[in-house]
This record gives structure tokens, C-alpha cells and sequence, in this order.
């Protein structure tokens, strides 16, 4: 199984702790080894967008997230990134990756 990190993402994770980096690789491993994760590793977010899911981790600092969602093709896209503020997914969070989705969408095509 392939990973495409956006360029974004990496810039964002090259900004964050050693713990973060580290828990996501855990929990990236085991996505693609096939283990069944859920909550409170994954979670769903198919009310923005069919198969869209987020990594959650935390740290000292407070919740990060890692959206991603998986294609056809075998492949895992790490879409956005971000510390983690509100219960709610900002509205300007949620238009981030739908931009993204869109420019997977497309490529695909």
C-alpha cells in the first residue's frame, strides 16, 4: 500500500513534536496492515465526504488530526493536518480538504 502525503502535511508534521510523528506512523502502520481501528485511533468522517476518515492523536500540547482517505488503487492520501481546537471541524478546515479531495479526484480521472 502506497502513502501520498500533500506537500502541506509535511510541513505541518515537520513542525510537530517527535510523539506526534511517531504515534502517526504507529497508527499508519496498522492502517495498512489491515487492523481494524476505530475509535479512539479513527474516526469516520463520511458526513463531509464517502471514506473519508481522521487520525487522532495527542500529544502535550492538546489533539492533532490527520485526515485521510484511501482510493481504489491502494492508496492512502494524508489530505490535512492540524492541531485540533473545537468539538467541530471547522468550516475552514472542512473547505481545505475538499479542495484536496477534489485535486485527488481529478488526478484520478
Amino acid at each position: 500500500m502506497e502513502v501520498r502525503i500533500f506537500a502541506q502535511v509535511e510541513k505541518v508534521l515537520r513542525k510537530e513534536s517527535k510523539e506526534i510523528r511517531q504515534d502517526l506512523q504507529d497508527v499508519l502502520e496498522k492502517i495498512e496492515l489491515d487492523f481494524k481501528l476505530g475509535m479512539p485511533h479513527v474516526k469516520t468522517l463520511a458526513s463531509i465526504f464517502p471514506g473519508l476518515s481522521e487520525i487522532r492523536i495527542k500529544d502535550r500540547s492538546g489533539p492533532f488530526r490527520v485526515i485521510y482517505i484511501f482510493t481504489r488503487k491502494e492508496v492512502i492520501y494524508l489530505i490535512h493536518a492540524f492541531r485540533k481546537k473545537s468539538q467541530k471541524l471547522p468550516e475552514k478546515e472542512k473547505q481545505i480538504i475538499l479542495k484536496r479531495l477534489k485535486e485527488i479526484t481529478n488526478e484520478q480521472d
